[in-house]
């Protein structure tokens, strides 16, 4: 059980993980994970060297002040976790690392297979140390295979996982997902890793286990029907530009401009497939449907019969025209008015500003006490009604839980915290 005094991080005594303790010693592979974690309910300790967790140093920051406790990548990585400092290199270090340890629920830890062993912080020592927790590791490849001891950013993951294939352009080229689309797919799913083994311990003696997760892996995961589609029709879905494949064919273009931004019309919701009717009537009600209104056309798209490129084009140049006069508020109210499919493409202003999301109360307040300001985070990524998610304030500074945590959690008194100081170890 937590036996921390209120405080940052906000208590969540009603969160499923309420009373579990979680020692995060990850980095951008990790760090996601732990937080969600604590959101959950669990007591998360982030564990830091004296001078910081090296992802402080990631941007952006706070009014383009670079430092270590103004880093936004860190404030969203790291809301509601405790940091300690640990100078793991150390032999006092690692005596207290273990300590921390061997109270722990979880560890979550991101070293390569084997890199950790010279600071005892490889799986094997973890277990030796507190054989009832689970340890979460958290690579690019995995333990074991020829990749294993390979380096790897967010952007060899989305390579090597199959995502950076499915994107791009036959002009240009497979390209990666601008927001760390790999770093994101292995955070969410060690998370589940991480619970699924916890829940697994009443139904293995009490034990933990080893949850090994690779970040190939969680992308590879994530392909929807792309390896299937090989596997079957022995055809690669490809990057589809503004059009997009379907069963390994490449489909009809699905993304028009429109006089404020983006829409998205899909093959089934566009002038191609059962909603194509609907579609030439509202054009044909503008005075835009041009050649469409001819029976053979509407029998044509109805039934997806193969286009030429000739033909193609015209499709695409009526649709580009039509779209680019209007707004996409618009153009989408009265396509689903029709029963035809369509969207707004959002850019992250219009996320934030959201009627949908602010119905749903998604984005919270967050109260950075330290400098005196509010700023809106992300809210829940799921709802749960009997044991919520809650967010339990902004990150943490670096050593901010030493005396906390040392002393209250580890029980050591004030000669033994400042010994440790005075050597370096914290």
């Amino acid at each position: 059980m937590t036996d921390r005094p209120d405080g940052v991080p906000l208590p969540h005594p009603d969160g499923p993980l309420s009373g579990y303790r979680v020692v995060d010693i990850a980095d951008e592979k990790g760090q996601l994970c732990a937080r969600l974690l604590a959101e959950l309910g669990a007591d998360v300790i982030k564990v830091e060297p004296r001078a910081g967790d090296r992802t402080r140093a990631n941007g952006p920051f706070f009014r383009d002040e670079e430092g270590r406790e103004s880093s936004l990548y860190w404030w969203a990585m790291n809301a509601g976790k405790r940091s300690v400092t640990c100078e793991m290199r150390l032999e006092a270090g690692r005596d207290l690392f273990h300590r921390l340890v061997a109270g722990a629920d979880a560890v979550i830890e991101t070293s390569a297979p084997g890199a950790a062993k010279d600071i005892g912080a490889d799986p094997r020592a973890l277990v030796k140390v507190n054989p009832e927790a689970v340890v979460v590791s958290i690579t690019n490849f995995g333990q074991t295979g020829p990749a294993r001891n390979l380096p790897a950013t967010d952007i060899v993951g989305s390579a090597m996982g199959g995502h950076m294939y499915l994107n791009g352009s036959d002009e240009r080229g497979p390209v990666r997902t601008t927001a760390p689309q790999a770093y994101a797919q292995v955070n969410l799913q060690a998370a589940v890793g991480a619970v699924i083994a916890l829940y697994a311990r009443g139904a293995n003696g009490g034990l933990g286990q080893h949850v090994d997760v690779s970040m190939q892996e969680s992308m590879a995961n994530a392909m929807d029907n792309a390896q299937q589609t090989w596997d079957i029709l022995q055809i690669n879905n490809r990057g589809p530009g503004s059009g997009r494949m379907v069963s390994g064919r490449e489909g009809p273009r699905y993304i028009y401009e429109a006089a404020d931004g983006w829409v998205a019309a899909l093959g089934l919701g566009g002038l191609v497939g059962p909603t194509s009717g609907a579609m030439i009537d509202w054009l044909d009600q503008t005075g835009e449907a041009g050649p469409l209104t001819a029976p053979h056309w509407r029998e044509r798209l109805e039934v997806v019969q193969p286009l030429e490129e000739d033909e193609q084009e015209l499709l695409v140049g009526i649709m580009e025209q039509f779209c680019r006069t209007r707004r996409k508020d618009d153009l989408v109210h009265e396509a689903q008015a029709r029963g035809v499919g369509w969207a707004p493409v959002y850019s992250p202003r219009e996320i934030v500003e959201s009627d949908q999301l602010a119905a749903r109360d998604y984005w919270v307040q967050v109260r950075h006490e330290d400098i005196g300001e509010t700023f809106v985070y992300p809210g829940a990524p799921w709802k749960l009604s009997g044991t919520p998610w809650k967010q339990r304030g902004r990150a943490p500074h670096v050593g901010e839980h030493n005396a906390e945590v040392y002393g209250h959690t580890l029980g050591l008194d004030a000669d033994e915290i400042a010994k440790l100081r005075r050597s370096m170890v914290i």
